[in-house]
């Protein structure tokens, strides 16, 4: 069984009110993205965690398209809201996704699907096409191979016992701040494969990524 925790619970403090709300060719943002994974019918069920304030408009406009999710109350870290996602699933394997990256390819979902049923921990990422720093402060401490280095993406996909391995450590080290499920889980020694995400899979996170997002959504619609 396959199950896809969709995270709709951020602040969104960058984008200056709720991007998941915002238009994108006449839907909003999550909607979009909610109806990428509705097309995979290898996912038995799509669990997305939200704000409680935000979950009678999301309801509404879910029931509106007519997609199977469950509305689960979100948490104040993105790992918790996940968190509480995969404790009520039933998957064998969880997919975790960003409410906000709304371009997902099917075909990049349904390769996910495969590759976690062999390697267990797998994310999805795409090469820089430059040169990244690791910096201390606003100092370059070194330079990153780009043959070495690689731009997280989600969907992420694991087996349940390491995902719930990984956020029961989290939770449990409180000063541990993970930026996503990929590096929890690689603090417990598990390695995790990585395929080619897709350059057009972008986050949504600043106004001027909706600006990008929607010409990206144009030119795959072929307007």
């Amino acid at each position: 069984m396959i199950s896809v925790i969709i995270t709709c619970a951020g602040n969104h403090s960058r984008f200056g009110k709720n991007k998941l709300l915002a238009d994108l060719d006449g839907k909003p943002i999550f909607i979009r993205t909610l109806l990428q994974f509705s097309k995979v019918k290898k996912i038995d069920e799509i669990i997305v965690p939200v704000r409680e304030e935000y979950k009678n408009k999301f309801k509404k406009l879910i029931e509106a398209e007519k997609i199977k999710v469950k509305l689960i109350k979100g948490g104040e870290e993105r790992y918790i809201s996940a968190y509480n996602g995969v404790r009520i699933s039933k998957g064998k394997y969880i997919l975790i996704h960003d409410g906000a990256r709304p371009l997902v390819p099917v075909k990049l979902i349904k390769k996910i699907i495969k590759e976690v049923k062999q390697h267990q921990a797998v994310i999805s990422a795409v090469r820089p096409s430059t040169c990244v720093k690791k910096g201390n402060g606003f100092y370059v401490e070194n330079c990153l191979a780009r043959s070495e280095s690689w731009l997280g993406q989600t969907p992420q996909a694991f087996s349940r016992e390491i995902i719930l391995k990984a956020y029961k450590k989290a939770i449990q080290d409180k000063n541990f701040n993970g930026l996503d499920d990929c590096e929890l889980v690689s603090s417990l020694g598990v390695k995790v494969k990585i395929i080619n995400g897709d350059k057009a899979n972008i986050k949504i996170t600043f106004p001027e990524d909706l600006i990008i997002a929607r010409s990206l959504f144009k030119m795959r619609k072929g307007v």
